[in-house]
This record gives structure tokens, C-alpha cells and sequence, in this order.
């Protein structure tokens, strides 16, 4: 110890006895000598696996296919100035290491400059080269130098290292964002994307269960995949929730509600994934019980008691107006559907249906919120009612028919045939609600003296 000692002293003794321009210099030469080390130092991949939250990318690059790249060549941009922009960062994100400032997961975004070098990946060589990747048809000729939707589509839209145990690879939840990602709103996604657009059609034929799936005999037929078999291979719609903006930002999407500036507000600076916001998009079946569970009956069989529920909250329209509407103490009092048809029965024999149930009204239901009896008192009162209005008014409309018939004015036929319509409009849907007024009985009374006065008073 006292030899270094000894040392130290001589050596500042010789320092003290040199001249200042001297003592300038070898300062200058030293400073030098350090910051050229601490730059070698620094560059090398080592020194960022020093940062404890930079261990797990580090892992991950050296089990990658750029285990042999250098992390400053993909991570500062090329050229003199993204090197020295580069280095001042580092020493920035070195400080706040230093002093406690970083989080738990780090973040960074690789410019495409990087990538597309003529040593590394040629961007050229990129477009006339189709991929195979893991049975998935992909071409780079639709995605480099494109912007959608003010997203401005990079390397890293689709490269990103998203978990510890991979670097830099495809991340398939970006690719699904916006291929199959509906809009809000809309029924489309991003980017039009057909199945064939990504995949062969099958050559061999395909056996689940007793099922025998030959799909050139559907190609034979001209059959669309997205509209036949494979109509629910995509589960998501658009919906970024507010909470999702707070975790980064102290104000919700309301502020900034235009989609293409928030597009490039996230991807044209520092990386954000996709999924980030938007969450998980879905592709493909994972497994599938029964055929069933593939079909939307909805898409044929829809507003199939669209005449009931109009009746029931006073929106036929030909009681538009709101001051017309006579609602239903039911109604008022939020009583839904199952609120009186309470009994499962099936069909009436003879007719061909799927040997399913329906829920059946009966008066009994009453019972449940009024006096005992009361549906049993007040329900055959207001069909036979209502079943004798409703015959009135045909009665009335069948004479105003004759009249329309004989009449030999073009202009009087013409509006006899529009006051019929509109008192046939009201009987069929009186008729078609099949309640004969129990539904709303006031209501229903309403509109069929409503269509004995058109049928009176036409001219």
C-alpha cells in the first residue's frame, strides 16, 4: 500500500512541477483516453446486461438470429449523427439508472434504416422474395413504405421483441390487427383480407369425426370461404377502452378522437404495440364442439317478433308522434318477455320445426305480481274486444276496397288506395301480433280506431 502511495505522491509532485499548457494537455489526453474507452465499453452487448432490466432482451438476442449483430447497429440509427444521438440517450438512460429512474420493462424502436441496409436485409430483395411462414402465404411488397390509416407501416409494425423469450420476431397479434380488427362502427376490417389471400386451398382431404372435408369439391362450387364455413374465424371489434389511454397518459381518447392522428401519434415515434391498446384479436378456431356452434341463425331468422315488441312499446308507425303513444303499465314497470310467458311447451303437432320449445303466455302469470284470477277475468275480455274491433274495421275496409274498385278518378282511386294501405297496415299488425291487445291493450285499441277513421273518412 505504501508503494502505490509512494507512487500517487511522485506522480502529482511531477504534475505540480509541469507547466499549465503541459497540464492542459495531459488532461485533455486522458479525458480523451477515458471517453474513447467508455465508448468502446459501452458499445459492446455485454455492458447492456449490466441494467438488470435489460437481462432478459439481452438472453433472448443470444439465442436470436442476430446473435452475431452488434445491438448498437440495429438500435441507433446509421450514420455519424444517429451515433452521436444515439450515445447522448445512453448516457441519459445511464443517469437515470444511476439515480432510480427506469421501469420495470424496456422499450425501444428500431428504425427501418437499420434493417434495410444493403449488408443486412435488402429492401429489394425483400419485395421479389414471397414467404412461407408457418403455412401462412406473405409477401413484404404490400407492406414496406405503406401507410394505413395513419399507421406508417415499419419493420418493427411486425418485428418486435413483445415477450422475454423472443427478439425481434413476428408478433402475429400485430399482423391481425389489421387484417381482421373490425372498425367500431363497421363491418370491415382495416385491410380487406380474404382467406386465400394467406392461404392455399387444403389438397387433401381433411376427416373430423364422420365428417369428410374435401375442399376442392367446395372450390368446384365456387364456394366463399369467409361466408360459408369459416365465417367466425374472427372475434373482435374495435373498442379501445379509456382506461387503457390513462395507463400512459393523464387524458382519455374523448380529447383526441380522430383515429388517424392517434395512429401516428403511436407509431410514427417511440413503438407502441398494437395490441397495447387494442388488446388480443382472435384468428382461428381452437376448437369447435358442433357444427351448430358455427351457425348465426340471426343471419336468415332476425326481428322475428319485430310486430310484438312495436305493439308493446307503442312504436308502429303509424303512431309516430310521441303525444300518440298510450304505453302500457307492463311496459312501465320494465316487465320483459319472460315475465308472462312462462310455460315451455313444444309445437303444435303436424308442423315441421326443429322438435325445439317456445315460451308460452298464459294467464296464470298474472297471478305472479296481481290478484289471483285476474288473467284468468281480464285477458278474454280484451281479446273478444279487440277481436271485435278488429272484424269492424275489416268490415269497413272491405266496403272502402269496392269503393276504390268502381271509382274511375285516377286521382280519388289513388288516395282511396293510400287510406287503404294504412288501415291494412294496422289490421295486419294487430293480427300478426297474435296478443289480440294483451300486449297493450289500450294501445291496440287505439290503433284500430285509429284505422276505422281512416276507413270512414276516406274520400
Amino acid at each position: 500500500m505504501k508503494y502505490i502511495k509512494a507512487i500517487f505522491v511522485f506522480g502529482w509532485n511531477i504534475f505540480r512541477q509541469m507547466k499549465w499548457p503541459v497540464k492542459i494537455l495531459l488532461l485533455v489526453l486522458c479525458a480523451s483516453f477515458f471517453a474513447a474507452g467508455a465508448i468502446i465499453v459501452t458499445g459492446q452487448p455485454g455492458f447492456c446486461n449490466s441494467c438488470h432490466i435489460m437481462n432478459d432482451p439481452y438472453d433472448s438476442w443470444k439465442r436470436s438470429k442476430h446473435s452475431n449483430v452488434n445491438c448498437l447497429d440495429c438500435h441507433l440509427q446509421p450514420g455519424f449523427t444517429g451515433y452521436i444521438k444515439g450515445k447522448i440517450n445512453g448516457l441519459a438512460q445511464a443517469v437515470d439508472c444511476i439515480v432510480g429512474r427506469v421501469g420495470t420493462k424496456p422499450s425501444a424502436t428500431v428504425q427501418d434504416l437499420s434493417c434495410l441496409r444493403s449488408e443486412c436485409h435488402s429492401a429489394a430483395e425483400l419485395v421479389s422474395t414471397d414467404i412461407d411462414y408457418a403455412g401462412i402465404k406473405f409477401t413484404h411488397e404490400n407492406h414496406i413504405d405503406k401507410d394505413v390509416h395513419g399507421i406508417k407501416i415499419s419493420c418493427g409494425t411486425c418485428h418486435s421483441h413483445y415477450e422475454g423469450n423472443e427478439h425481434f420476431t413476428v408478433n402475429k397479434d400485430a399482423c391481425y390487427a389489421c387484417h381482421f380488427l373490425k372498425g367500431d362502427g363497421t363491418d370491415s376490417s382495416v385491410v380487406k383480407t380474404s382467406c386465400t389471400d394467406c392461404h392455399e386451398v387444403p389438397d387433401k382431404i381433411i376427416k373430423r369425426g364422420l365428417v369428410t372435408i374435401n375442399h376442392a369439391e367446395f372450390v368446384s362450387y365456387k364456394a366463399s370461404c369467409e361466408d360459408s364455413c369459416h365465417k367466425k374465424e374472427i372475434h373482435k371489434t374495435s373498442k379501445v377502452d379509456n382506461n387503457v389511454c390513462l395507463n400512459c397518459h393523464s387524458y382519455s381518447k374523448e380529447q383526441h378522437g380522430d383515429v388517424v392522428v392517434l395512429h401516428e401519434a403511436h407509431t410514427s415515434h417511440e413503438k407502441v404495440e398494437c395490441f397495447a391498446c387494442h388488446g388480443q384479436v382472435t384468428h382461428g378456431r381452437t376448437q369447435v364442439a358442433s357444427i351448430s356452434v358455427m351457425m348465426d341463425c340471426q343471419n336468415c331468422h332476425s326481428d322475428t317478433h319485430q310486430v310484438q315488441r312495436t305493439i308493446y312499446s307503442t312504436q308502429h308507425p303509424m303512431q309516430a308522434q310521441q303525444t300518440d303513444r298510450v304505453l302500457s303499465p307492463m311496459f312501465l314497470t320494465h316487465v320483459e318477455c319472460t315475465g308472462c310467458h312462462i310455460e315451455r311447451v313444444t309445437q303444435k303437432s303436424g308442423v315441421l320445426d326443429s322438435y325445439g320449445t317456445v315460451a308460452k303466455a298464459v294467464p296464470r302469470a298474472c297471478d305472479n305480481c296481481h290478484e289471483e284470477g285476474t288473467g284468468k277475468q281480464y285477458i278474454p275480455f280484451w281479446q273478444e274486444n279487440i277481436k271485435a274491433m278488429h272484424e269492424k274495421v275489416s268490415r269497413k275496409l272491405e266496403q272502402l276496397k269496392a269503393r276504390a274498385r268502381n271509382t274511375t278518378n285516377e286521382q280519388a282511386a289513388s288516395q282511396l288506395n293510400q287510406s287503404i294501405e294504412q288501415a291494412q297496415s294496422i289490421l295486419e299488425s294487430v293480427s300478426a301480433d297474435g296478443s289480440w291487445g294483451v300486449h297493450n291493450f289500450k294501445y291496440t285499441e287505439a290503433m284500430l280506431l285509429r284505422a276505422g277513421e281512416i276507413a270512414s273518412g276516406a274520400k
